[in-house]
């Protein structure tokens, strides 16, 4: 990574400048214990070092990278499975998970999350009910970027919750990035689900949950209309009614 870019992303991560002098101490201090390695030239260059010699040891990539087409259903059963589990739904609610990757107006932009997930219950004791809508951009390997996650919180103009899911093995080079999109998701309230390996859903990370957007009711109302089919809608209107689905 250039000394530079380092400099820029620790300085967001502090929330201040960092000066010339104490970056360059804390770099010759890492680089004396054997932590770093440097690569001199325009800029500079410093990498972690994964060996007691101070070098990267190189491990080959045996493994194809995945495109976002390949994630959808690792994706999909991940939402299904452990993620509604974590949700807690009651069994007098409902929740149903949609891939709607290719609903919705066709020129909106940014107007078609790859999954969205619902949830609907009526509360036994307290009066009223409470509908929630889940939006999940997901993004392969060397595709999350400032981008994805405005991307990701555009999608909250008609959800409640906007994530962004990154295929991120964990010898990937695009994980330089993980800190500088990490602090991207947090300032704009987007939950960030790091995956590490699809083919496993023990190996789907939530780094950040998302906060709760104020949606309006008839942003969100539109949305479902023109995404859901009809038993989806009743299911849900079942639930927010009180009876159950």
């Amino acid at each position: 990574m250039l000394n530079r870019v380092l400099r820029v992303m620790l300085a967001r991560e502090l929330g201040r400048s960092i000066d010339d002098e104490i970056y360059e101490q804390a770099r010759d201090q890492l680089f004396a214990a054997g932590q770093i390695g440097r690569v001199r030239g325009q800029g500079g260059q410093i990498f972690l070092a994964k060996s007691e010699l101070g070098r990267p040891q190189e491990k080959p990539d045996t493994r194809s990278a995945r495109t976002e087409a390949e994630l959808m259903a690792p994706l999909g059963r991940y939402l299904r499975g452990a993620f509604v589990r974590e949700l807690d739904i009651p069994d007098h609610g409902a929740s149903l998970i949609k891939d709607t990757s290719r609903l919705g107006p066709p020129l909106a932009r940014w107007a078609r999350p790859d999954f969205i997930l619902v949830t609907a219950m009526r509360f036994r004791f307290m009066p009223g009910a409470q509908l929630d809508v889940y939006s999940f951009e997901l993004k392969a390997e060397h595709g999350a970027t400032d981008l994805a996650v405005y991307e990701a919180l555009a999608q909250t103009r008609f959800t409640h919750f906007g994530y962004l899911v990154w295929h991120l093995p964990e010898t990937s080079k695009a994980e330089a990035r993980l800190p500088e999109i990490t602090a991207q998701c947090s300032q704009h309230g987007v939950g960030l689900i790091r995956i590490h390996d699809p083919d496993s859903d023990e190996a789907f990370e939530t780094l950040l949950d998302p906060v709760r957007k104020a949606t309006p009711p008839a942003e969100v109302d539109g949305f479902l209309e023109q995404r859901l089919d009809e038993h989806e809608r009743m299911t849900l209107l079942r639930a927010l009614d009180g009876d159950r689905p």
